[in-house]
């Protein structure tokens, strides 16, 4: 018969030693269990066509929070861009003469900054001061994650109703037309819906 040492030290058919195996095996399936839901969790939360987003799009340079339910009854465009980025900073411009074309009243620009540092989305709003866009932060790309933006320039057009009515991946110039098609059936075909959806 062997020692309560013996047992402690997982000697050889030690019940201890078995018992440690059994319970670290099944913390082991536990996590990766857990993992695989939070995975999935994840991406059932990414925003789809068809959905409401969530009210709160983020921060500009002066800290003030941007809050989709300002713009319900309008079309609000979110363009997911970066300084790096060629196409994209080709696309804003574009954008920005959109809603100045349709006015504010109408349509309405969001630019998201995605995956910059604070020092640099200022040097960006001081960069574009002249340009009629709304400049948000999205430093940490939590933003970017809830919209399932892998890349970018990433545009989500939203619809007067505050659903969102389409998804855009990447920039051609060519597109623009259809994008101003788009807009104009989209101001005709979504009324707003006071806010309860």
């Amino acid at each position: 018969m062997r020692s309560t040492q013996d047992r402690r030290q997982g000697a050889p058919g030690g019940r201890c030693d078995g018992r440690r195996r059994i319970l670290n095996l099944y913390g082991y399936i536990v996590m990766l269990c857990s993992a695989a839901l939070a995975t999935v969790s994840d991406a059932a939360h990414h925003i789809r066509v068809g959905d409401a987003p969530p009210d709160v799009i983020g921060k500009t340079a002066s800290g003030e929070a941007v809050h989709l339910a300002d713009y319900r009854g309008k079309i609000v465009i979110i363009s997911f861009w970066a300084s790096w980025c060629k196409p994209c900073r080709q696309e804003l411009p574009v954008l920005a003469g959109m809603q100045q074309q349709a006015t504010r009243n109408r349509l309405v620009v969001l630019a998201v900054d995605w995956g910059e540092s604070a020092d640099e989305f200022r040097t960006i709003v001081k960069t574009f001061s002249k340009i009629d866009l709304t400049l948000i932060s999205d430093e940490s790309r939590r933003l970017g994650a809830i919209y399932n933006v892998k890349g970018i320039p990433h545009m989500v057009v939203i619809g007067r109703d505050g659903k969102v009515a389409a998804v855009h991946e990447g920039y051609a110039e060519e597109e623009f037309p259809k994008l101003a098609d788009e807009i104009n059936a989209l101001w005709t075909r979504t009324a707003p819906d006071d806010g309860h959806s």
